[in-house]
């Protein structure tokens, strides 16, 4: 299906508007009928999905939370372009389509981090409530620099669903959602994680020297 240039204009604009409010549920009402084409097999409406994705940089947020690099954040949004494009034919509608980018942005940029085994926590996060956790495990207070330095030597499947539950404050249900794993693996794996973080800061503190 060739798709008229007035039509192209006018979803251009409404996925336009809407992200620059960050109104995601109005970006997939834009997109629904070609995002349907799409899914059909439609390789016209595909690639106007894959524009859209891209001009926009619909897929830039969950990356970014992951990677500071610039070339590390955009060799990830170019392989979600190409995982979206591979995989357009499995999405069911079943999650909103910007839901279903989302998770596909992560896994991406999680493979990009496991490549080049980056550092991911941003020097602004907050990381009171994951203090907070260490301190009811442990009573001991940790600075940023232990739990950063923990953090960072975490197998990044545990460190994702801690990061997003302690740092960004999401519950079990969203964290699942966006990653695309049952609510109990995310309690399994956040309950580890923080295990994990709390065993090291307590290594530290016996030793009196660092984590190395």
């Amino acid at each position: 299906m060739a798709l008229e240039p007035g039509v192209q204009s006018t979803i251009d604009r409404e996925v336009a508007a809407a992200r620059a409010r960050g109104d995601f549920l109005a970006i997939d009402d834009a997109l629904a009928p070609i995002v349907s084409s799409a899914t059909a097999g439609d390789a016209d409406a595909l690639a106007f999905v894959l524009q859209m994705i891209d001009r926009h940089r619909l897929a830039v947020a969950p990356v970014r939370k992951m990677l500071i690099d610039e070339g590390d954040v955009e060799d990830a949004l170019q392989n979600t372009l190409v995982a979206v494009t591979r995989g357009i034919g499995s999405f069911e509608g079943k999650s909103r389509f910007t839901t279903w980018l989302y998770r596909i942005a992560e896994r991406e940029a999680l493979q990009v981090l496991r490549k080049n085994k980056r550092v991911t926590t941003p020097d602004g996060a907050d990381f009171s409530g994951l203090a907070e956790e260490v301190r009811r495990m442990s009573s001991i207070v940790a600075s940023r620099a232990m739990i950063t330095q923990a953090l960072d030597e975490l197998d990044p499947k545990f460190r994702e669903p801690v990061m997003m539950c302690d740092v960004e404050g999401l519950d079990y249900a969203t964290i699942a959602e966006r990653l695309g794993i049952p609510v109990n693996t995310v309690r399994t794996r956040i309950s580890r994680g923080r295990q994990y973080i709390v065993d090291r800061i307590q290594e530290q503190f016996r030793s009196g020297g660092s984590l190395a």
